[in-house]
């Protein structure tokens, strides 16, 4: 028998407790046992009783709680504005074309001080983990050619210091797509170790990255993530639903992937499930993506997000229940291959 022992979603866009819970019970019955929550810049200024508040009561209704940077400084995966970028400019991160991108330098101390005052309040609600979601630097594609990130004064000044010579101007070669990697690295590595201290390593750091053919654009590595100590799952997003039309094949491929390179490291892997985005008509991929999972042998899957995205129209899916069903169906035929 095939089946996942954890089981999650991701949540974001209320933050109104009555509400959340009813959510919760649905979840609990659709056999969820896990979920994420998002918090936001917005949710760190304005709203961080409220998320404190529902994770407490995930805990009482038996949920493992796992929380996200949400956006934060336009550096990880996530649809909020950042109010760091508005109140620091300076610490935007600066391209290869000299001009300014609207995400923080992860080498700037400004971004990496505020990512400890963000990690501080997360760790303060009782979470059992903190999802580091698809951290990266800047890449903007303008034809055939490309501008990269980050050259402001703090890149270039650790970038002379690794390479003892001048950081390039305009051409990505071999030592700037390393440096991007060990600038991300670096930044995880921090943060973890950060987490893992005022917790007193009472809670567990994860980090998600997209398929590996992005490795230049999204800087990081499975791999270089997997050499982190203070990192104890790695997952993967395959975003089919953008790429490939065989989702199982796509499926299946990352999944493999993730679950090799976090046993080899001693972390656990988890696999990220399309949620959103469904055009009407291909709602049955999802079940695809799940049984790719499972038969790869991955026994952590996240759904990102609940209810096939209905709660932001942005992503959302043309037919979100449908989606769900669909969504649900799946997992539970996993669970339960004979019923």
């Amino acid at each position: 028998m095939k089946f996942f022992n954890q089981v999650g979603v991701s949540y974001f866009s209320n933050r109104h407790l009555k509400h959340f819970i009813t959510d919760l019970k649905d979840m609990k019955k659709d056999g969820f046992n896990s979920i994420l929550h998002t918090f936001s810049e917005e949710d760190l200024l304005y709203s961080s009783g409220n998320v404190k508040d529902m994770v407490r009561a995930g805990k009482d209704y038996g949920f493992t709680t796992w929380i996200d940077p949400w956006a934060l400084g336009r550096v990880f995966g996530g649809e909020a504005l950042s109010n760091f970028l508005l109140e620091n400019p300076l610490a935007w991160q600066l391209l290869s074309d000299n001009k300014r991108y609207p995400a923080a330098c992860l080498n700037n101390p400004l971004f990496r001080n505020y990512m400890k005052k963000w990690a501080d309040a997360a760790v303060d609600m009782g979470v059992d983990a903190v999802f580091w979601d698809e951290p990266m630097l800047a890449i903007r594609h303008k034809g055939r050619k490309i501008a990269w990130g980050c050259r402001c004064p703090y890149c270039r000044e650790s970038f002379e210091m690794k390479n003892l010579r001048a950081m390039p101007v305009i051409i990505m070669d071999s030592s700037v797509v390393k440096f991007r990697e060990d600038t991300v690295k670096s930044f995880i590595l921090e943060m973890s170790a950060y987490v893992k201290q005022i917790s007193k390593n009472k809670v567990k750091n994860s980090v998600a990255l997209i398929t590996r053919s992005n490795d230049t654009e999204r800087c990081a590595t499975f791999e270089s993530m997997a050499g982190i100590k203070q990192i104890d799952s790695l997952g993967v997003d395959p975003c089919w639903i953008k790429g490939s039309p065989d989702v199982y094949k796509t499926s299946y491929t990352a999944a493999v992937n993730i679950k090799e390179i976090s046993y080899g490291a001693g972390k656990t892997p988890h696999f990220w499930l399309q949620g959103s985005g469904y055009k009407k008509g291909t709602e049955g991929r999802a079940k695809l993506s799940i049984k790719a999972a499972a038969d790869a042998g991955v026994r952590s899957l996240w759904v990102w997000g609940y209810k096939g995205g209905e709660m932001m129209s942005s992503i959302a899916s043309d037919r979100p229940g449908v989606v769900w069903g669909e969504i649900v169906r799946g997992l539970k035929a996993i669970s339960n291959p004979k019923s």
